[in-house]
């Protein structure tokens, strides 16, 4: 998981470039900034969470979260989160 953590972590660290990039241009849209901030606050904790070992654990129930969902969602907190997140799609995000 080595190499995909790097991955993650690279991501995470890009994307919260782009946002804050995005809240100090002028063009920024008061709607979306409570969502910008709640996205950035995620990212926030998941580099920490990299940072510290303790990141792709469920907050509530300290199990793994499957790596396929981190790839692709790496703020997920929870096997609840990810659960909810399963109700939208027409296929389960993981088997």
């Amino acid at each position: 998981m080595e190499g995909n953590l790097d991955y993650i972590y690279n991501e995470l660290r890009e994307t919260k470039t782009e946002l804050l990039a995005y809240l100090n241009s002028e063009n920024t849209n008061e709607r979306i900034l409570q969502y910008i901030n709640a996205e950035l606050d995620d990212i926030d904790s998941a580099l920490q969470k990299i940072e510290n070992g303790e990141y792709g654990k469920c907050e509530i129930s300290g199990e793994i979260l499957p790596l396929e969902i981190l790839q692709s969602i790496p703020t997920a907190k929870s096997s609840y989160e990810i659960a909810q997140l399963e109700q939208y799609c027409r296929k389960p995000l993981y088997s």
